[in-house]
């Protein structure tokens, strides 16, 4: 995750992108506004075409048993009147350039300034500020954290004054940081010098290009290191991960030399693997900090671990600017999708068929163009900004080959990196080395929102091949390239037609007679899925705002079932008596004890627990269609301690239609086996 904002940290279980966003400035009253506007044109303000580059240089003391940090910021900033942004819990205890003491106005979480003119470094006036206090612990949820556990500080979390100044481009900086035995601290950019003594850890750390604002983060570590050529990788364990190093390292390794034979040189000196409390999952330019509790989990390693490093290329390296987040999107291609594809063609094909399951459970409501996705909020930005647009990249190298693919990638690399960009940029790179126009190919999918939906209308032999006779549904037809596999006495063949219009008829030669005719067999087009196609899924209920919502359960237990149903809708669902309100037809989860949910069940003329979940685990949770059409979510568990121990996982088994669980351990899931696609047809014996 190249860009971090302040607030609740992002679960492990998905990285995401955050485009550089800057705070509002704090509306002053009207005559203090005047009197620092003022204050500026008397000073000669620096306008934004003439404003030098920002650089912070930073000495950093965290007292971690403390909960203190104390920091002295020497900064240059353009003349006249400034915004700085610093959290409101670090107090300001002296403003300075060179001689002058500059008064400070402060609202909440914004200081006001004055900068006088003056020489300073890189052009601009040196301005040096001092600040601490004490911050929140782990516990407290905030983006921000320091206490015994150590320290979790990220770029754009309120610890570093942060001009408005700066709002389009990054700053260069160095940074000392002390923390006292056993500490050990760690930040983004270049490990410059580091040491130990009496007194504690001292490291040095900077980065002379427009990368990112500085993250620190400090713990009780051992400190594991593998030297890659030039390259220093490091793994910062909590002492319970020894055995770790060999895996991350040599994975980190990989990683890096297979993404810059890809693409380009690796842009950073190093990259550094940080064992935090909380339990996320999230990238920073050369570094990534996992939960503590889930580094050891094998998917990390075997999936998270190589997104991250993807985004040192996309999202750190170059990064996002207007018109939609890409990076997502080709991080997971290139990433969790070329894991995939290596394991095996039943694994990529099985991924495929998640995103489309995904997008098939998307209300038409709650989908958006590519345009408009900036980072993961929630499952249904998720299923737009990563599956959606890392099918788009996969059907955009099927549609030039892989040569060209790889060219263009090369190419947006060079021009590009350190530097904004957006999905035009990308479409120039690709059209430069393919030769080819493919503006009607990123306007379909990045600028418009839906898919098409395909329906096989009607196919049988013809002397020498079949004719089929294929429908896209969508508000506009698309120009698609769509696969067919013809089932022949002689094998398999597989073709490819162009389908640009509502609805075409077309024949398909074969070397002999045709037995049954399959679209898209493989799910290599970014479609709706056709009735019958795909089994109900969780997602199918938790991502439909008109959701009713039925409590099955009494005392503790129905309390812990309206926490879980909570948590587990990624929009409004409704909740009243019996769920009535919900609307005809619209979705149900029904959450409660074994007993209460099977009375229901019951009454409401639902099926009972399927057989080969019942009476299995302390907690089950499957997904049933009626006879009607209504999907229905039940979970049932055995009592309250039971729903209680599914909040946290459960909402992350979206692609599942059961589960079984011992406690918060997933013990068996899958998903509903479908009968025949009805995008096959039998046309001949």
């Amino acid at each position: 995750m190249p860009r971090w904002r302040p607030g609740p940290a992002a679960p492990i279980f998905r990285s995401m992108t955050i485009l550089r966003i800057r705070a509002a400035a704090l509306t002053l009253p009207l005559a203090l506004a005047l009197a620092f506007e003022g204050a500026a044109l008397a000073l000669g303000v620096v306008g934004p075409a003439d404003a030098a580059p920002l650089h912070h240089d930073i000495d950093l003391t965290l007292d971690p048993a403390a909960g203190r940090l104390e920091a002295v910021d020497r900064l240059s900033l353009p003349a006249g009147g400034q915004s700085l942004r610093l959290d409101p819990a670090l107090t300001v205890t002296e403003v300075r350039a060179g001689d002058c003491v500059l008064p400070v106005d402060r609202r909440g979480d914004r200081l006001r300034l004055a900068v006088p003119e003056g020489a300073g470094p890189q052009g601009g006036v040196a301005v040096t500020i001092r600040y601490g206090g004490r911050l929140p612990g782990f516990s407290a949820g905030t983006g921000l954290a320091l206490d015994g556990e150590g320290a979790f500080l990220p770029g754009l979390g309120g610890w570093l004054p942060d001009p408005d100044s700066a709002a389009d481009e990054p700053p260069s900086w160095r940074l000392s940081v002390r923390v006292p035995a056993p500490y050990v601290a760690v930040a983004t950019g270049r490990l410059v010098e580091e040491g130990r003594d009496a007194a504690g850890y001292r490291a040095v750390f900077e980065e002379s290009r427009s990368v990112e604002e500085p993250s620190v983060f400090a713990g009780p570590w051992t400190v594991e290191e593998r030297m890659a050529g030039g390259l220093r990788l490091r793994l910062y364990r909590h002492a319970e991960q020894a055995g770790l190093a060999d895996g991350y390292l040599g994975l980190s390794e990989q990683a890096i030399a297979a993404g810059a034979t890809r693409i380009g040189a690796y842009p950073f000196d190093g990259f550094s693997i940080v064992s935090v409390p909380p339990p996320v999952g999230l990238g920073f330019p050369g570094l990534t900090a996992i939960g503590r509790a889930v580094l050891p989990l094998p998917f990390i390693r075997s999936q998270s671990l190589t997104h991250e490093i993807l985004h040192n290329w996309w999202g750190n390296g170059v990064r996002v600017g207007e018109g939609g987040n890409w990076a997502e999107g080709l991080t997971t291609y290139m990433a969790d999708y070329a894991a995939a594809r290596d394991r095996g063609v039943d694994e990529a094909r099985a991924m495929r068929l998640d995103w489309l399951r995904d997008y098939a459970a998307l209300p038409a409501e709650r989908d958006r163009p590519l345009t408009a996705f900036l980072s993961k909020t929630h499952d249904a930005s998720q299923i737009v900004g990563y599956g959606k647009a890392a099918m788009l990249f996969r059907m955009l190298e099927a549609e030039i080959g892989r040569a060209a693919f790889d060219a263009g990638l090369r190419r947006f690399w060079s021009e590009h990196a350190f530097r904004n960009a957006g999905w035009s940029d990308l479409r120039r790179a690709f059209e430069a080395v393919s030769g080819r126009d493919l503006g009607g190919l990123f306007a379909q999918w990045v600028e418009r929102r839906g898919a098409p939906m395909l329906t096989l209308l009607d196919a049988h032999a013809d002397a020498g091949g079949v004719l089929l006779t294929l429908r896209q549904e969508a508000d506009a037809p698309y120009v698609l390239t769509v696969p067919v596999r013809l089932e022949t006495a002689a094998g398999v063949e597989d073709h490819s037609v162009r389908l640009d219009s509502r609805q075409a008829t077309l024949r398909l030669p074969a070397k002999a007679a045709v037995r049954a005719v399959s679209v898209d067999p493989d799910f290599d087009l970014f479609r709706r899925l056709a009735p019958g196609e795909a089994p109900p899924i969780l997602r199918d209920v938790t991502l439909r705002p008109n959701t009713g919502r039925v409590i099955a359960a009494d005392g503790d237990a129905a309390e812990a079932a309206r926490t879980l149903a909570g948590r587990l809708m990624d929009g409004a669902g409704k909740e009243g008596v019996g769920g009535e309100g919900a609307g005809e037809g619209a979705p149900l989860m029904l959450v409660g004890t074994d007993a209460a949910v099977a009375r229901e069940l019951a009454a409401r003329g639902l099926p009972p627990v399927p057989a080969e979940l019942a009476g299995r685990g302390s907690a089950r949770a499957w997904v049933s269609r009626a006879a009607d059409g209504r999907t229905a979510l039940v979970v049932s568990g055995a009592d309250a301690d039971a729903l209680r121990a599914l909040v946290r996982p459960l909402p992350h088994y979206g692609r599942q239609s059961w589960l079984m669980f011992e406690g918060a351990k997933a013990v068996n899931r899958g998903v509903w086996a479908v009968s025949d696609s009805p995008l096959r047809r039998v046309v001949g014996q």
